[in-house]
């Protein structure tokens, strides 16, 4: 598996990217929606591609669906799977994933790639209005910092989402 997660702050555009990758992918194919046990997933065989987690028009999607308990079932998820989805492109985003633990089995998969996603701080409060954000003040904050102390921890590539 070729893995990319992207991480950034709540507002800086994760949800957005994977519908747009997600918007892509469908106008080659049709995707299959896989529930496997705590792990949810866009399925493209034809392109050998899977987009973790669910989206559909809700607020919050993708990985942010899953159960709080869904990491280390997903790091489990990542052993049982390899041979089958060798070769595959594999996209996440969000918080769920976005954790010590669950980084460090990623990097150790050899085929990991790390995007933060990164806004100016005007375009972040602009979003948030617009999507009327409900996210306590305190929890995003606490997600920034969280975020901040993944990136200096793990290599990784930025992106301007703007």
């Amino acid at each position: 598996m070729q893995i990319t997660h992207y991480l950034g702050e709540p507002g800086t555009g994760k949800t957005t990217l994977m519908r747009a990758k997600l918007a892509d992918l469908r106008k080659v194919e049709q995707d299959e929606w896989v529930k496997d046990g705590y792990v949810t997933y866009h399925r493209f065989d034809k392109q050998k591609v899977l987009v973790l987690g669910r989206y559909d028009d809700g607020t919050f999607s993708g990985t942010d669906t899953w159960a709080k308990t869904a990491p280390p079932k997903f790091r489990q998820w990542l052993l049982d799977n390899a041979e089958t989805f060798d070769g595959w492109q594999v996209f996440s985003e969000g918080e769920r994933l976005s954790n010590n633990p669950t980084l460090d089995a990623l990097f150790a998969t050899e085929k990991f790639t790390l995007v933060r996603l990164v806004v100016s701080d005007e375009e972040l409060v602009r979003r948030r209005k617009a999507r009327n954000n409900t996210q306590n003040e305190s929890w995003m904050k606490g997600m920034k910092t969280r975020i901040e102390n993944l990136c200096k921890k793990y290599p990784h590539s930025r992106l301007s989402a703007e």
